[in-house]
């Protein structure tokens, strides 16, 4: 391990998040974040980067599952699917915060 924790310390500085640092030294994130702190230096959390990617929309009506409802953007055209809970209804037109869902087309998840 002496020679992980030189090359830890050298993966931190050089400016590899704590994730990337983990997976070229082959250790998890919380072991090389410990070996790091022993070393005398300081463990600094990366901050979180929140998306500005919460979008209002309308509902357009329901879908035959419970668990869905179709909505659409007065910003632009066509309609899009949303996930919600099957008892938590919204009428028809009243505006929502939904946030896009990775790796599907047309699907979004309320906020």
């Amino acid at each position: 391990m002496p020679e992980n924790r030189e090359e830890i310390v050298r993966l931190r500085e050089s400016g590899k998040t704590w994730p990337q640092v983990a997976k070229e030294s082959g250790f998890s994130r919380a072991t090389v974040q410990r070996v790091y702190k022993e070393d005398g230096q300081e463990v600094k959390e990366e901050p979180v980067v929140i998306k500005p990617s919460i979008i209002e929309a309308r509902v357009l009506g329901p879908v035959p599952n419970p668990r869905l409802m179709r909505i659409y953007f007065d910003d632009r055209e066509g309609v899009g699917v949303c996930v919600k809970r099957p008892l938590n209804n919204h009428p028809p037109k009243s505006k929502i915060l939904v946030k896009k869902v990775e790796g599907e087309e047309n699907l979004y998840r309320l906020v």
